[in-house]
């Protein structure tokens, strides 16, 4: 059971990676050119993207905590609290059409993970050194669990903060889309 987990944090390294391309290339859109090109095209997608990306980043969380058993730090579990509401109120968004107010609402639980996840990315990377001279603390929350251990770590750089801050910045990617794509 346990010997597919660097297997799974491989994919979900590679598939980070494509996913800040993805949303780049989103943003890009929707600042150059006013989601003229992608957003257009992504119109009838927006939806099933936010839902499969909120539920499937939950659903990672809770595979990797409950599954795996990885204790989750207090920089984990901010980041669950931006997270685990979207997965439900985008499915009740969706159902009554609500492209005015929810987008707000996702945007803003977004940036709130974002900003821990980079927090959190910077944690890890700082030399140990400097983590320990309580420069730039991880929350005490009484577990075993560290800020700086990385569950994930391939390719030098993307380790589990790296994928939650990407998959915020692709649900922000999103949702601005959304909000875009409904007022025309």
């Amino acid at each position: 059971m346990y010997e597919y987990i660097p297997l799974l944090g491989l994919i979900l390294a590679s598939g980070s990676l494509v996913l800040t391309i993805i949303s780049i290339a989103i943003l890009i859109d929707y600042v150059m050119y006013k989601s003229a090109y992608l957003g257009q095209k992504l119109t009838t997608l927006l939806w099933p993207l936010i839902i499969a990306t909120s539920i499937g980043g939950v659903a990672l969380a809770l595979l990797y905590s409950e599954y795996f058993l990885y204790v989750p730090c207090s920089l984990c579990w901010l980041q669950r609290i931006a997270l685990f509401p979207q997965a439900l109120l985008v499915i009740l968004a969706w159902r009554m059409n609500d492209t005015k107010f929810f987008p707000s609402y996702g945007i803003g639980l977004s940036i709130f993970g974002l900003l821990v996840a980079i927090y959190q990315y910077i944690y890890q990377m700082l030399p140990v050194e400097v983590r320990e001279s309580g420069i730039t603390p991880c929350l005490i929350d009484g577990s075993n669990a560290d800020c700086a251990n990385k569950v994930i770590d391939h390719f030098g750089f993307v380790t589990f903060p790296f994928i939650s801050a990407i998959t915020f910045v692709f649900l922000i990617a999103l949702y601005l889309t959304l909000k875009r794509v409904s007022q025309k």
